[in-house]
């Protein structure tokens, strides 16, 4: 947990460090979160969608709504909480899988969509043997109102979410087939469901 708490206070200094470093001429970006209170007091568990549904999870996207803080605002980057199992051994240097980010506007329409090799990302590249920051860079997508952020682990890396007591207001499950979210009540023993807040961190200006 010692190393989870520093890797997190660490993105927060990148993030904050890159805005800092940024042009003179640029607006401070800015930060939004899909939670609340401090990160480093709250108790995260590892999630992904392959795990939980099988050959359908590839098509199911952890999806968080966000509010634009102005009109046009231009998201540039996401970063999440995850953890692809590498525990420091050979055995568990992860293979190469795909994983995908999706920006849709508040009908669900598609406004960006990123794929890539989970590797760039990975635990492993950093040498981070528990979950870690994962940060996609995009380029600036402008978004008004309220939108979406859909990410397809695709069963590469496990996403962190916080537990909560009563459905959460701003995380979903999106499944791409049906282009529909549902709650993020994740089925568990007994056939009892767990509802879960996706932890997400967006930076734009």
């Amino acid at each position: 947990m010692v190393l989870i708490m520093a890797a997190l206070c660490l993105a927060a200094l990148t993030l904050g460090g890159m805005a800092a470093a940024a042009d003179a001429q640029a607006t401070q970006n800015q930060l939004i979160n899909s939670y609340t209170g401090n990160l480093t007091e709250k108790q995260l568990a590892p999630v992904d969608m392959v795990s939980l549904f099988g050959r359908i999870g590839f098509f199911v996207a952890e999806a968080v709504k966000f509010k634009a803080p102005k009109a046009g605002w231009k998201l540039n980057q996401v970063q999440l909480i995850g953890w692809d199992g590498y525990n420091g051994t050979a055995a568990t240097v992860p293979q190469e899988r795909i994983i995908a980010l999706e920006v849709r506007d508040k009908n669900l329409n598609l406004l960006y969509k990123f794929a890539d090799s989970q590797l760039p990302y990975s635990n492993y590249a950093r040498n981070a043997t528990e979950m870690y920051p994962l940060t996609i860079e995009i380029p600036s997508i402008p978004v008004s109102d309220d939108f979406y952020v859909c990410f397809y682990d695709r069963g590469a890396v496990s996403i962190a979410c916080e537990k909560l007591n009563q459905t959460s207001e701003n995380s979903f499950l999106y499944i791409e087939a049906g282009n529909e979210l549902v709650p993020s009540n994740l089925i568990i023993a007994d056939n009892q469901t767990l509802p879960v807040n996706w932890i997400m961190t967006l930076s734009g200006n």
